[in-house]
This record gives C-alpha cells, structure tokens and sequence, in this order.
C-alpha cells in the first residue's frame, strides 16, 4: 500500500470513527449531537458541503475496497520490443536472489526483498551465515554474485545490494 492510500485508510477510519460515536450518542439519548447537526444545518452551504464530504469518503471508500480487492503486483520491465514489452514478477528475483545466496558455503538462511527503481533495481538480502566464514568476504561476494547473475538472467541492471547478516548460527539446517 503506497503513503497515499495509508493516509487515505486513516483519514477514512477517523471519519467512521466520528460517525459511530455520533450514532451512539444519539441513540443513548443525549441531544447534543443533534442539537449541533440542527446548528450547522442552518449555515448557508452547508448541504452543498455535506454532500460534498460524503461523495468523497464514498469515493474514497470504493478506492480503498477496489485496492483491498485487486493489489498491485509489483513487476520490472525488462525489455520494450516491437512485440511488446517483457515483464518479470519481483518475486521471480527475489526466489534467484535467495537461491543465489543459498549457494555460497557458509550461507544456512536467506531472504531477498527486491524493489523496482528508475534505472534498475534494488535488492537487500538478509541471511545467516556459519561462524566458520568471514562475513565481510562472504557479504562481498554475494553482492558481486547476485549483480552479476541478476543481470545474466533477466537483463534487469541492479543498482544496489545491501547484505544484512542477521544471524551467526552453528546449527545445522534438520533435513526431515
């Protein structure tokens, strides 16, 4: 969910919020909530604006459900031919990332989150590793590896790969 629709889904509770509080209030009894809805009715404009506020919380209530319904799936363009373009899914790369790590000695875990940017993408990796390997060593050559690989199966330039090292484990991976 981008910014824009987060602030939207706040904006959208808060105003749900008010209108609940409103019809409890009115339905225990107490008379002030009419009393200022009867005040502000009375201002000149104040339908025009009413109804004004509800088409765009409708509308804005359709574009939160329709995005609940249908999310964006995130792809990469790979290449604009003269068939049309060549798409990959993010998860594609994300899956040869994790493989790619998971290949080098010392690797036990790996998790890849890729993000398309203007020119490329960029990718962060976070993985455990043995206490048997030197981690600066093994977090540059994973970088080169998954750079250079990336590059060879989707044509896709990287721009970034950042290595996080989340764990130093000696446990072995149980194989049921």
């Amino acid at each position: 969910m981008n910014p824009f629709d987060r602030g939207l889904t706040v904006l959208y509770a808060l105003a749900g919020l008010l209108a609940a509080l409103y019809a409890g209030s009115a339905l225990a009894g107490w008379y002030w909530p009419g009393q200022a809805l009867e005040s502000l009715a009375g201002l000149p404009g104040f339908t025009e604006t009413a109804y004004a506020l509800l088409a765009v919380y409708l509308l804005a209530g359709v574009r939160l459900f329709w995005h609940g319904l249908f999310p964006e799936k995130k792809h990469a363009v790979v290449q604009d031919g003269s068939l049309g373009k060549v798409r990959i899914a993010l998860s594609a790369i994300e899956s040869l990332v994790e493989k790619v790590a998971l290949d080098q000695k010392g690797i036990k875990e790996a998790k890849a989150g890729v993000a398309a940017v203007p020119r490329g993408i960029g990718i962060r990796v976070r993985v455990s590793v043995t206490p048997d390997v030197s981690v600066p060593e093994i977090s540059g050559a994973i970088q080169n590896l998954i750079r250079e690989r990336v590059l060879e199966v989707t044509g896709i330039e990287v721009n970034e790969v950042r290595v996080s090292v989340e764990n130093i484990t000696s446990q072995r991976l149980r194989v049921e």
